[in-house]
């Protein structure tokens, strides 16, 4: 029998991370300066935050000019396009309240593990409403619905097509690919046409089909960011 790690919820739910993210807003906030300022340096706070935790900073650049790629391509608009591009840096802040040796586990999480896992959701949802900027409120819409699928077979709602925001939708394939392209314990990493065969299979399943199509359509443009450290080039530099 697989030994569980993890007797209590404890264990894995790490409060106390996200007090440490609320206070370092805190003293940000105590700065007063200009909104627009503000609102960038408290996504490079979440950022940092995620990074620390465990996520590749590479990886939230990607998924998060892949979402505005997908945005883009479904004609939403350009304001709105680069309110999702920072939302999707961050709507994944929910993780840093989870304790980091769970995801480096080999060996499948058990249902009690999982179950704690999957609050991550509402607990990156509650960190980033109420910053009151339109990239952290997205972002909190996000959090709480990139695991919702089409069909209603998602958590934490069992939200269905529609009822699902459209920018959920475009970050849970971004986040799907995002994932997939990179090695992690007990995976390795996918090559990009079997990503693109998963895409297609769980159309309308897990995923948008709106989304999927648009996401063919820009496989191309998609690959090379996947394939390229945005590190060394402009933010912009696929637009």
């Amino acid at each position: 029998m697989r030994r569980n790690l993890y007797k209590h919820s404890e264990d894995i739910i790490k409060i106390e991370n996200k007090k440490s993210l609320e206070s370092k807003l805190y003293k940000l906030n105590q700065l007063h300066q200009e909104k627009d300022i503000l609102e960038q340096e408290t996504i490079k706070i979440f950022v940092s935050e995620l990074v620390v935790h465990g996520k590749d900073a590479n990886q939230i650049r990607q998924i998060s000019q892949i979402s505005k790629i997908l945005g883009l391509s479904l004609g939403l608009g350009a304001a709105y396009c680069n309110t999702l591009e920072e939302a999707a840096k961050i709507y994944d802040i929910g993780n840093i309240t989870i304790c980091s040796e769970i995801y480096q586990k080999e060996d499948k999480l058990s249902f009690e593990e999982f179950d704690m896992v999957k609050q991550h959701t509402t607990f990156g949802h509650d960190i980033l409403m109420h910053k009151d900027f339109p990239s952290t409120d997205l972002g909190a819409l996000i959090s709480k619905e990139h695991h919702e699928w089409c069909n209603g077979g998602g958590y934490p709602s069992q939200l269905v097509k529609e009822d699902i925001n459209i920018a959920s939708r475009i970050v849970a394939v971004a986040d799907t690919v995002g994932a997939l392209f990179r090695k992690r314990p007990g995976r390795i990493v996918w090559q990009y046409d079997k990503i693109l065969d998963y895409l297609e299979k769980r159309s309308g399943i897990q995923f948008d089909a709106d989304v999927v199509d648009v996401f063919l359509i820009n496989q191309e443009a998609i690959h090379e960011i996947l394939m390229t450290d945005l590190e060394s080039v402009p933010s912009a530099w696929y637009a």
